[in-house]
């Protein structure tokens, strides 16, 4: 079993432990450097975000299998990627996160999902963020993009609080800003001063590639 197929078990399984100790013993024992295990648990995940659209399996296996690389990516590549100085490859670096008054995580987490299997950096803040906390990150991570889910009407506002934080801090035009969310609309979109709008994750991933000229 080579290691990719190993890797691909262990995050179908959800089993934490052994995606982490997997990574571990492979970097030190030179078997695969940090950047090299990203980028084949990047082309897993690309794989299992194919299987969810073609309903070979459900949201919540996509969610479970996310959720774990995430926390092996921020637990053990990302500080190992640091510590041997070597550049992680992506095509840009995305803050998302459901605004204030909103507990709702599952079609953030989903957009997340697909948006880091098609190779881009993504910062989860969770839920209930504040403006100046998406603000914060972006600035901190070097983002290129900010994304605002919002489930319920009445977090909606909060979202183009989000945009008012960037306007009086001077920082507007360094972001491209999207929003998501069953209450929300494109036409919202254009009215909060967002730079688009996703109905679901397939085309959130296509309208960042858009904003960031890659497609």
């Amino acid at each position: 079993m080579t290691l990719e197929d190993k890797l691909k078990e262990l995050i179908s399984e959800w089993d934490e432990d052994g995606l982490k100790e997997l990574c571990s013993t492979s970097i030190e024992s030179k078997e695969a450097k940090p950047s090299e295990l990203l980028k084949i648990i990047g082309k897993i995940m690309q794989f299992i975000g194919k299987q969810f659209e073609d309903e070979e399996i459900f949201l919540p296996d996509l969610i479970g299998s996310a959720n774990i690389v995430k926390n092996v990516i921020d637990d053990i590549l990302d500080p190992a990627i640091r510590q041997s100085g070597e550049s992680k490859e992506t095509l840009g670096r995305i803050v998302i996160g459901t605004v204030e008054g909103d507990v709702h995580s599952i079609g953030k987490d989903l957009v997340g999902s697909f948006l880091f299997s098609n190779g881009f950096e993504i910062y989860n803040l969770g839920e209930e963020v504040s403006a100046a906390t998406f603000v914060d990150k972006a600035e901190e991570v070097g983002a290129q993009i900010i994304g605002l889910s919002s489930l319920i009407t009445m977090s909606m506002g909060f979202q183009r609080e989000v945009i008012k934080e960037l306007n009086s801090r001077g920082l507007r035009e360094k972001y491209k800003v999207i929003i998501g969310g069953s209450p929300t609309s494109s036409e919202y979109a254009d009215e909060i001063g967002a730079d688009g709008w996703a109905d679901d994750a397939i085309e959130a991933v296509m309208l960042v590639k858009k904003l960031l000229g890659l497609n």
